[in-house]
């Protein structure tokens, strides 16, 4: 069976581990209180990252395998309608939505552990692929899977926030955000060398994805990191992090409407044939292993207001575009800037990072995905019912209203910096 074509393009995996989801990437830096002379030393840090970044890579290898064959799985294996699309990528986000709850649970865990079982369990996943072969099937897959990756992320981020200094906060999320970008682009290779060259048998593709991410967890549970379980157990709703929440919730819808849909609109309305989909793919890979660190950088040298409202003057047009250009080539040049632009999400994972105590922000950034997953649960079933009713042009100017909140909210962030830190 080849690959037929896509019905949604191969998300780019950088947003999600390295994630990608505001609220579940990487933030690193003494926040708070903490202080330089807290860290751990040199040494030990360095293999800290190392270790959590090469478990990184091992999930968005296994995420990446699967991603790349989901639209044509689906499509060719189960069948599903649009409607069911919007359906599958709304409950793939419940587990992200109940992350706080379920995240309490690592309390009695060393970091370590836990990074190690939450890969485990989105291995298990995985691999139920094989035999999901129905909707039902596919919809429980899906919710194991999710459920291992959604709570790796937090751990993830309090991993690398407490080995990092406070100048390299986004510089950091920009390296780990580009290594799953690395991660993402060697499983398009091989999705395409598979394709090409052998028999499309997705049951082995999916095992294979399986073993990559057995392998991180394996990996990163031989190698403890140090301190003890935390013992903390309860979830974390503190209004003093009302920017971060709100940000976090507009960042998450605009970016689910476009995972969710750009890709669609390319083979949907344009047909796009599958060997396009999957290049705009890796030069999207490409592109956000390029731009990542140097978007951390930015970040670092600019501050979160100024980067973010750059990036919604941009997201704005290009979300305009979408629903009003129809030449298909520069359909393609928007779909790869719209990932690249992606990377400014990092931005308000470390604007947690800098006014957040180092000791909350494990719970902070749980709830956070929490927070985020919020849309991530509502926008696709949303947005999938507005294409059938009204059209793709209704769904991307959603995403540019969205684009303009954020826009509008980001301008006076340091303006309520400066009254939190007075309150």
């Amino acid at each position: 069976m080849g690959l037929a074509a896509n019905k949604e393009e191969v998300r780019e995996a950088s947003n999600g581990a390295s994630g990608h989801e505001a609220g579940e990437g990487v933030a690193c830096g003494q926040a708070g209180n903490g202080g330089e002379g807290d860290l751990p030393p040199e040494t030990e840090r360095q293999t800290v990252f190392r270790n959590i970044l090469g478990a990184t890579v091992a999930l968005e290898l296994g995420q990446g395998l699967q991603r790349g064959i989901f639209n044509n799985f689906v499509v060719e294996v189960v069948g599903i309608q649009p409607s069911q699309l919007g359906l599958v990528q709304g409950i793939r986000e419940v587990p992200g939505l109940l992350t706080a709850p379920l995240a309490m649970v690592s309390g009695f865990f060393r970091e370590n552990t836990w990074a190690g079982i939450c890969l485990l369990l989105t291995a298990v996943g995985l691999f139920m692929h094989t035999v999901a072969l129905n909707f039902p099937m596919l919809i429980l897959a899906t919710l194991v899977m999710s459920t291992g990756f959604h709570l790796f992320y937090p751990v993830q981020s309090s991993i690398v926030m407490k080995t990092c200094l406070p100048e390299e906060r986004a510089t950091k999320v920009g390296q780990m955000n580009s290594a799953g970008a690395a991660g993402s682009l060697i499983s398009v290779a091989i999705v395409i060398a598979i394709s090409r060259y052998w028999k499309t048998d997705y049951a082995f593709l999916h095992t294979m994805a399986a073993a990559f991410t057995a392998l991180g967890g394996l990996a990163i549970l031989k190698r403890a990191m140090g301190g003890k379980p935390s013992g903390r157990t309860s979830m974390d709703l503190n209004p003093r992090y009302r920017s971060y929440y709100v940000l976090t919730f507009l960042g998450g819808s605009r970016r689910h409407i476009a995972q969710t849909f750009a890709g669609y609109l390319l083979v949907e309305v344009y047909e796009t044939p599958v060997s396009v989909m999957v290049l705009l793919s890796a030069i999207s890979s490409v592109v956000a292993i390029i731009t990542r660190p140097l978007v951390g950088k930015v970040i670092d040298r600019w501050g979160e207001q100024k980067s973010l409202v750059m990036n919604y003057v941009l997201v704005i047009s290009l979300f305009t575009a979408y629903g009003l250009v129809k030449v298909p080539v520069v359909l393609f040049v928007i779909f790869v800037l719209d990932h690249g632009l992606m990377g400014f999400d990092a931005a308000i994972t470390t604007y947690l990072g800098r006014i957040a105590p180092k000791e909350s922000l494990a719970a902070a950034y749980a709830m956070g995905s929490t927070v985020n997953h919020l849309s991530g649960v509502s926008v696709p079933v949303l947005g999938g019912f507005l294409w059938d009713a009204f059209g793709p042009g209704v769904v991307f100017a959603s995403g540019a209203a969205i684009a303009a909140l954020s826009l509008i909210y980001s301008r006076s962030l340091d303006r309520r910096d400066r009254a939190l830190a007075k309150s």
